[in-house]
């Protein structure tokens, strides 16, 4: 370390230059080589084609004249607080999106209210509302929810319990496709169709559809851009930074959703993808099934003993476990590790280490799970302060240890996944200690140096001319280009941006959850954490539990040893770890309060007569 600081001291700020954007140069083509592949294409089918886009809807006439066109029925189920004027006009802008969005197939769109008694006369306004549209045929808009605030993964699931009820009073199967979209959004014309005509299309190679398909996410353009007279000056607050900065990211963001990098996608957007029903039919009962594997379990496969079968199962299932800080990685981890057989999803396990083997090799080469549909939009909103968009960045950069707390038991048999989520927390980790150096030690130690600022000042021009060349192929695949092309205007500022909210964020986020108490996000309530008995890294709640049982052994000896020692659920001398964070009060005490009984005075006096 001190060599590195010293080369920094002595040497030409130009001659480290140089290998600074050599490294960049390869680190685009190694990281962002996707973004030529996709110009070639887009080019090329442009010149050739004579436009960039294939796609034909059915609508509903032609669906009807030729049935064989059909695209599956589906669920848009829409998880949503309802907690003032803001979120009811926002969920019934989302439904009506949904249900006018030209889907030719049955259709079922369900509000599902978190904690819908909390606000009765909202949801009874909501009820009220869905029941006076009138809506295409095919369309059928239900509203529901959970009795009180758990999660939106437990709306989602209140949601698919009404589906079923629907589907049995009807007497027909459920929806064959299941499509989520937050509460807040809108779409572009015929995404739901775009999503489902993507997720069905059977694959070059293998012929298999595939598993799940984002759409892309788009800030709303009247958020950063209302004419130069009114949008340039508001460039020079913070909410108009914000907002454009936040745009020009997700332009940025969903290029990668294409899949088309070195590394396969592991995670999609909440806000727009559809998957196929099964995923979140067997969600709940997979996370049951996962606590029930054992490392005898794994050590029995590599000796050639038949893996735990999910299918003869007899857990019960456990939605609370898919609430969390990263449910829709769940989601996707799910569908990742499914495969198909018989024309149905599958979710056993690999047979063999061997046959585990083959499927990573599979789905990171030519058969990869995640699909993306670059023309199914949703117009969003943003968080408009920094302490919302900070703690929205750090809930998104850091949840994937979180997530992968969840699904370790799982990573063990399959390695599709697992080898991939495990390969990108090391970069995480890689990353947050390579944040501290170079924006936290290398200034203190260039500090004071003739040329200290001038290295500085070229790294942040690389790292903008680097945005700036992404931006520029991004807009050049996007056909609202023009929509998007004044987020040009925020690029002095994108690196400070990223740096400051990205980096920065990812980094706190990751320290707490791995190395101190857990990172509190509140984006699920405790109790469902507790009742879904997930757990996480939190090697500083662990180590503190550790000594105060300790001390209470020591002292006391009324606590057993065991491995609730260096644990994070509740236990009778224990509280759990996620005690307090949604009501604030402080968790229950390891150590039993310690008393002093003050003695009356006629004993102090016998003590002293008798000493006498």
């Amino acid at each position: 370390m001190e060599a590195v600081f010293w080369t920094f001291k002595a040497r030409d700020p130009f001659a480290i230059a140089g290998p600074l954007f050599l490294s960049l140069l390869i680190g685009f083509i190694i990281v962002q080589s996707d973004f030529v592949g996709l110009l070639i294409g887009f080019f090329g089918r442009l010149a050739f084609l004579g436009r960039p886009d294939n796609f034909v809807p059915l609508g509903p006439d032609r669906g009807a004249a030729e049935p064989t066109l059909r695209r599956p029925t589906g669920v848009v189920i829409i998880p949503s607080l309802l907690r003032g004027a803001d979120d009811f006009s926002a969920i019934t802008v989302t439904v009506e999106s949904c249900a006018t969005n030209g889907y030719p197939s049955e259709l079922f769109i369900i509000a599902s209210v978190d904690g819908k008694t909390e606000k009765p006369h909202l949801y009874a306004d909501l009820l009220s509302w869905a029941s006076q549209q009138r809506f295409p045929s095919n369309v059928h808009v239900h509203v529901g929810g959970t009795p009180t605030r758990l999660g939106k993964m437990m709306a989602v699931e209140a949601g698919v319990q009404l589906m079923k009820e629907i589907a049995a009073e009807r007497d027909t199967p459920f929806p064959e496709l299941y499509f989520s979209i937050d509460g807040d959004g809108t779409l572009s014309p015929d995404s739901l169709e775009r999503l489902a005509a993507r997720l069905t299309t059977p694959h070059e190679i293998t012929g298999n559809c595939r598993r799940v398909v984002s759409g892309k996410i788009c800030i709303r353009p009247d958020l950063f851009w209302n004419g130069w007279h009114k949008s340039i000056p508001r460039l020079f607050t913070v909410q108009g930074q914000i907002f454009m900065q936040v745009a020009r990211e997700f332009l940025l963001s969903n290029i990668a959703r294409y899949n088309y990098k070195l590394t396969p996608q592991i995670g999609i957007p909440g806000a727009l993808y559809v998957t196929w029903s099964d995923v979140i039919l067997q969600a709940p009962k997979y996370m049951g099934f996962m606590a029930t594997l054992r490392v005898t379990d794994w050590i029995g496969w590599w000796v050639g003993c038949r893996p735990p079968s999910f299918a003869e199962s007899l857990v019960e299932p456990r939605p609370e476990a898919l609430t969390g800080a990263s449910d829709d990685t769940c989601i996707a981890f799910l569908a990742s590790l499914a495969s198909w057989k018989d024309g149905r999803l599958s979710f056993e396990g690999p047979r063999t280490p061997f046959h585990a083997l083959g499927r990573l090799i599979r789905s990171y080469t030519y058969e990869r799970s995640h699909d993306y549909e670059p023309e199914a939009r949703v117009y969003t909103y943003t968080p408009s302060t920094l302490k919302a968009l900070w703690k929205q960045r750090v809930r998104w950069n850091s949840s994937r240890f979180e997530c992968a707390g969840r699904f370790w038991r799982a990573f063990a048999f399959h390695w599709e996944i697992g080898f991939l989520t495990v390969s990108h927390l090391m970069l995480v980790v890689k990353h947050v200690f390579e944040l501290t150096i170079y924006y936290v030690l290398l200034p203190y130690a260039v500090i004071g140096t003739n040329r200290g600022g001038l290295v500085y000042l070229l790294g942040y021009a690389g790292q903008t001319l680097a945005y700036t060349i992404y931006t520029l192929f991004a807009l050049m695949l996007e056909r609202e280009w023009r929509k998007f092309l004044p987020t040009l205007l925020c690029l002095p500022l994108s690196a400070l941006y990223l740096i400051g909210i990205n980096f920065f964020g990812c980094s706190y986020g990751v320290i707490r959850d791995v190395f101190l108490m857990g990172n509190q996000t509140n984006f699920a309530p405790e109790w469902t954490l507790m009742k879904g008995r997930t757990e996480r890294i939190a090697l500083g709640f662990r180590v503190r539990r550790f000594l105060l049982l300790s001390i209470r052994s020591l002292f006391w000896g009324d606590v057993p040893f065991g491995r609730f020692w260096f644990g994070w659920v509740e236990t009778p001398w224990t509280p759990s770890g996620y005690e307090g964070w949604t009501t604030g009060l402080r968790p229950r005490r390891i150590l039993p309060p310690i008393t002093f009984v003050r003695r009356r005075r006629d004993d102090r006096c016998s003590d002293a007569e008798g000493q006498r």
